[in-house]
């Protein structure tokens, strides 16, 4: 019996709605998008609304001190709020099947579901590389409403590097010319709500042990590491490392694992080796290729040799919950009659609420 076009759109459409939670959980579970898995997981929000709106206090009302028993209050009350906005990014995609391939498979079922499984597995991955290469970026300027504002904007280069230190007030357009913008929409300066301000240290081009100390430096001044102390026998699990992670390139990966090939572990704990992954203090460092680009736009967005400190839990990354990997219906492609199309859209927002917390970027400007 021949398949008809409105009957392959009916297959298909029923197939990869039924396949498509089992498609994007494979692109979760490659580790090769590393950072992609960790902010469109378990921990991405569901929103609605034109943009993104947050609100932080950047200011002390100076209300709290020690007081004699009879004194009076300090009644201080100004609006000390300031707005996080954020806009939206949109991406879209699609895979194409054709009528008569799907017909020679139509005598088994698991025929037709591995046929439209390998296109939307293909589909996602492509998904994948896409948004994650996007999430290390920032826009390309003021008007840019397509590309998200990513690491490169709430951990961006500072002002001076060299011992580190919260200095990083303004994030930076991925336009080559390193204009820098307000992140969120929140001006920052040294003397102005500074506490917006991200942490930022230069490693001048060494990889070695003084690389070592610029991020112990670095991870204990912006509490990127909350020692658990064991009291009366308990051990709290709690601790929180999951949500902690470093990204890096080829370049500092390499450097870090010649240096603990000859350490003969004399480093100790600090830095070592679990299944493949260099760990520094138990937290993994991952490489992510899309921080070995070295043309003159990335230097200027985020140094050579970049790190950064993700503490996960400060990031919020934000799905439209009416535009959330939409799979659309097959419709036929073009003047094609036997090739279908099938579109997949979402929309997100990256966005912080404590720049101080939320990690540090370590590379050589």
């Amino acid at each position: 019996m021949e398949i008809t076009i409105d009957q392959a759109i009916d297959v298909g459409y029923a197939t990869l709605w039924r396949i498509k939670k089992d498609a994007l959980a494979m692109t979760f579970g490659t580790g090769h998008y590393e950072l992609f898995n960790m902010w469109f997981g378990d921990k991405a929000e569901r929103n609605s609304g034109d943009m993104i709106k947050d609100y932080i206090t950047l200011k002390d009302t100076g209300n709290g001190k020690h007081i004699s028993l009879w004194e009076e209050d300090t009644h201080n009350t100004v609006n000390t709020d300031k707005e996080i906005r954020v806009d939206w990014s949109h991406y879209t995609t699609n895979l194409s099947y054709n009528r008569v391939e799907l017909g020679m498979n139509m005598s088994d079922e698991v025929r037709v579901y591995n046929y439209l499984k390998g296109k939307m597995d293909n589909m996602y991955r492509e998904l994948a590389e896409d948004i994650q290469s996007s999430l290390v970026l920032s826009p390309t300027s003021a008007s840019d409403k397509k590309n998200p504002h990513g690491l490169a904007s709430w951990l961006s280069l500072g002002t001076d590097g060299s011992a580190g230190a919260w200095n990083a007030y303004s994030g930076i357009y991925n336009d080559g010319s390193a204009t820098t913008y307000s992140v969120g929409g929140i001006a920052s300066t040294s003397a102005s709500l500074a506490r917006w301000a991200s942490y930022y240290a230069d490693h001048e081009g060494s990889l070695g042990d003084a690389l070592l100390t610029k991020l112990f430096r670095a991870t204990t001044q912006t509490k990127f590491i909350v020692p658990i102390v064991p009291k009366a026998g308990k051990i709290d699990e709690s601790t929180g490392f999951g949500n902690f992670r470093y990204y890096t390139n080829l370049n500092v990966v390499a450097n870090l694992e010649t240096l603990l090939r000859k350490s003969d572990d004399q480093i100790g704990s600090d830095l070592g080796k679990y299944a493949g992954v260099i760990v520094y203090k138990g937290i993994p460092m991952m490489y992510l290729e899309e921080l070995d680009a070295a043309a003159s736009a990335d230097t200027a967005l985020r140094g050579t040799d970049p790190i950064y400190g993700v503490n996960h839990d400060w990031f919020k990354l934000t799905v439209l919950k009416d535009n959330d990997f939409v799979i659309g219906k097959p419709t036929p492609r073009d003047n094609q009659h036997n090739v279908l199309k099938v579109h997949c859209d979402v929309s997100y927002a990256v966005h912080c609420t404590n720049r101080q917390r939320a990690g540090f970027l370590i590379s050589q400007q």
